[in-house]
C-alpha cells in the first residue's frame, strides 16, 4: 500500500482567546488546531466531513491522542502546523501533527482516528473512500 503522501499545512495566529492569563497558549488549544488541520487535510482530498457522512455513511472520530509539548507559544505568535497521514487501514487513520514556531518544533500530536457508522458503531471504511487515500 502506498499513501498519497499528502501533507496539510496551515498557519495559525495566536489570539487572546487561545491563551491563559499569562499569555501562553492553553494546552487544549493545540487539540483544536489539530482537529482543524485534519479537516483541511480531508478538504484537500475533496472529502469534506459532511460529504463523507452523507455519501459514505461513516464519520471519523478520535480514538487516541499522544501529545508532546516541547516549547510554549504566546499571544500574537504565528505558528505553522504540518499534518501527515502516517498510516491507514479500513478502520483507522493515524495522523502526525507537528507545530512550528519559525523553525522550532513546538508540539507534536499523534492522533488515531477511527471510522464509525452514522449510528456510532465501529465500521469499516467503504472501499471507495479508502481508495481516496491510497494509490
Amino acid at each position: 500500500m502506498s499513501l498519497n503522501n499528502l501533507s496539510s499545512k496551515i498557519n495559525i495566529r495566536i489570539y487572546y482567546e487561545d491563551t491563559d492569563a499569562g499569555g501562553v497558549v492553553y494546552h487544549s488549544k493545540y487539540l483544536n488546531f489539530a482537529e482543524r488541520a485534519r479537516a483541511e487535510f480531508l478538504r484537500d482530498l475533496s472529502l469534506e466531513q459532511a460529504f463523507i457522512k452523507e455519501k459514505y455513511k461513516v464519520q471519523f472520530v478520535v480514538k487516541n491522542l499522544k501529545v508532546n509539548y516541547l516549547f510554549s507559544c504566546r499571544l500574537d505568535d504565528q505558528i505553522r502546523l504540518v499534518t501527515d497521514l502516517e498510516s491507514i487501514s479500513r478502520v483507522k487513520l493515524c495522523f502526525k501533527h507537528i507545530f512550528y514556531l519559525g523553525k522550532k518544533e513546538v508540539s507534536k500530536i499523534e492522533a488515531t482516528i477511527c471510522c464509525v457508522s452514522n449510528t456510532g458503531k465501529v465500521a469499516r471504511m467503504p472501499k471507495s473512500l479508502y481508495h481516496k487515500f491510497i494509490n
